[in-house]
């Protein structure tokens, strides 16, 4: 194994060293190079964790929070900048006007909205009455060919009865005629 494989390893040897692949460590008995990096890492975390211990968070002033809420309004009291964010101020904890101009706002949504909705419903009218159908799926034009085509067939088994019929009246009235009915010609 080369030494710059063996640092891949370094965080898993310094914190489980048993999850390391045996290849790594008859490397690390192997190299003193790397067992020295390795301790040099050990020794890292080892003093870094004890400075974690001794380090004591810094207690607030107890004028904190006075000092904020005076900061915070004055900072509300100051006068905006520029129109745009004189006015977004002005609406949002300025003053009451926002509450005077829901109802204001509220109204020229529901305009919008049904100006928007009417205008389409408008379109899709024209579409529909221009003359743009629907295309009908292959399944329903083959039910509908065979629909035809018994209709067609019906029309064909009454003309055949039809002509059955007077075939066989045909053939009745040359019977009583003294004809004969297979089509043979009479002898004299």
């Amino acid at each position: 194994m080369q030494c710059a494989k063996l640092k891949s390893f370094l965080p898993d040897l310094v914190f489980d060293p048993a999850r390391v692949p045996s290849a790594v460590q008859h490397h690390l008995r192997a190299c003193a190079a790397c067992r020295k990096e390795l301790e040099t890492a050990q020794t890292e975390l080892h003093s870094t964790m004890r400075l974690l211990d001794d380090w004591k968070t810094a207690e607030p002033s107890p004028y904190f929070d006075v000092r904020l809420a005076a900061r915070l309004h004055e900072a509300k009291q100051a006068e905006p900048i520029g129109f745009l964010e004189r006015l977004r101020a002005r609406l949002t904890y300025g003053s009451n006007l926002h509450l005077h101009l829901r109802p204001a706002l509220a109204a020229t949504l529901a305009l919008v909205i049904t100006v928007g909705g009417g205008s389409y419903l408008g379109f899709v009218g024209m579409n529909k009455a221009s003359g743009h159908s629907q295309v009908a799926s292959a399944t329903i034009r083959d039910l509908q060919i065979l629909d035809a085509n018994d209709q067609t067939i019906q029309q064909l088994n009454a003309f055949d009865n039809d002509s059955a019929a007077s075939a066989s009246a045909d053939s009745g009235t040359a019977a009583t005629n003294g004809a004969p009915t297979n089509g043979a010609v009479p002898s004299r």
